[in-house]
C-alpha cells in the first residue's frame, strides 16, 4: 500500500478506499525540545525484547532524569520490523509515558514495504486515541551516506510516509524525515531528501573525527552549524546520533574512555539543552553483541545498566 505527497496531490490507498484529494499546505509538525537515547531491539545476550524488556528500559532510562527539561522520556529505534520491535515497544511506551521515533531501512524496495507495514500496524492500531506514542519518524539512517539508496527514491519514500503516518492515519503531530551524518546534509546532491523532509536528523560523532574530548564541543557545534546552514534556517533540526566510547581503539588523538564520555556528556548535552535542540544520544546501554569493540561501548550505561555518567548539568 502507498501514500505518496506530491506536489499537486495527495492519493490516500487503502484496501477499503482509493481517493484523490487535492494538496494542500500543511503546516510542518513542530519539534519541541525534548532528551532521549537511542535504543536497539536486542539484549545483552542477542536475543530479541520481548514488550516487558522495551517497558523495563524505559522506566529504567526515565530514572537516570536529574532535572525537569530532560525528563529522558522519548526514545529513538533503528528499525520498526526487526525483533517485532515496534509492536513490542508502543505497548510499553503508553505504559510508560514515553514517545517514540521510529526509524525505517529503506535499504531494498522489500525491506522499506516492511518496515512501513509494521509502522502502519501501529498506527492503525492506536489510531482511536491520536497515536501520541509516536515523537516522528526518520526514513533511513546514514542511508545517503553509505550511498545505499539515490537520493531521488529516499525522497520518494518520505512522501510516501508522510503521506500514511500524517493524512491517512492524521498523525499531524509527528514529522516525517530521514537521519545521517553531518556531510551527508551539506552535501548539495541531497538536496531532494532535504526537501523531502518535515525535519532533519543529524548524526556527528566528534570521536569518529578524531578530536580530543575537551574540543569535542567545539567540534560538534561546527557540524550543527555546517548542517543548519546547509538545510536553511527553517527546516526544522534534531540530533539524531551523538556520543562516545568508553573502550576500543583511540582514534587519532580521540581516546575511548569513561572520563571523555563524562566530559563530552556534560559539555554537549547540557549544551543542547540550552539552546533547545532536540536530542537523542547513542546509545542507551552498551551492546556486547556488536560487531567491533568500539561499537559495544558506546553506551551512556553498560549493558547492566548502571550509568556511566552524572547527568547533573552545571
Amino acid at each position: 500500500m502507498k501514500f505518496q505527497l506530491l506536489a499537486s496531490f495527495v492519493l490516500l490507498a487503502s484496501s477499503s478506499l482509493v481517493a484523490a484529494a487535492p494538496f494542500e499546505e500543511r503546516a510542518v509538525p513542530p519539534v519541541p525540545y525534548f532528551s532521549g537515547f537511542n535504543l536497539g531491539a536486542n539484549r545483552p545476550d542477542g536475543s530479541c525484547k520481548t514488550r516487558a524488556h522495551w517497558e523495563q528500559e524505559f522506566r529504567k532510562i526515565q530514572s537516570w532524569s536529574t532535572n525537569s527539561k530532560d525528563k529522558f522520556n522519548s526514545i529513538k529505534i533503528f528499525s520498526t520490523s526487526d525483533c517485532n520491535a515496534l509492536a513490542n515497544a508502543v505497548p510499553a511506551a503508553i505504559a510508560t509515558g514515553t514517545t517514540i521515533w521510529a526509524g525505517i531501512w529503506p535499504s531494498t524496495e522489500a525491506k522499506f514495504n516492511a518496515e512501513k507495514a509494521a509502522l502502519e500496524a501501529q498506527l492503525k492500531k492506536y489510531m482511536s486515541t491520536g497515536n501520541k506514542w509516536l515523537r516522528g519518524v526518520n526514513v533511513g539512517s546514514e542511508a545517503l551516506y553509505r550511498k545505499e539508496i539515490d537520493p531521488n527514491v529516499l525522497a520518494k519514500y518520505i512522501y510516501d510516509v508522510k503521506g500514511m503516518t500524517q493524512i491517512a492515519y492524521k498523525a499531524t503531530h509527528a514529522p516525517v524525515g530521514s537521519a545521517d551524518t553531518w556531510t551527508s546534509w551539506v552535501d548539495g546532491r541531497n538536496k531532494p531528501v532535504t526537501d523531502a523532509s518535515d525535519v532533519i536528523l543529524m548524526n556527528a560523532f566528534p570521536y569518529w573525527q578524531g578530536v580530543e574530548a575537551a574540543v569535542g564541543l567545539k567540534t560538534f557545534q561546527e557540524a550543527i552549524s555546517n548542517t543548519t546552514n546547509a538545510i536553511g534556517p527553517n527546516k526544522p533540526f534534531v540530533v539524531g546520533e551523538t556520543g562516545w566510547p568508553t573502550a576500543g581503539p583511540n582514534y587519532g588523538k580521540a581516546v575511548a574512555c569513561k572520563s571523555c564520555l563524562q566530559k563530552y556528556y556534560t559539555d554537549v548535552a547540557c549544551w543542547l539543552q540550552k539552546q533547545n535542540y532536540g536530542w537523542y544520544w547513542f546509545s542507551g546501554f552498551d551492546e556486547p553483541k556488536r560487531e567491533s569493540e568500539i561499537e559495544r561501548n558506546f553506551g551512556i550505561a553498560w549493558y547492566g545498566q548502571t550509568p556511566k555518567v552524572k547527568f547533573t548539568c552545571p
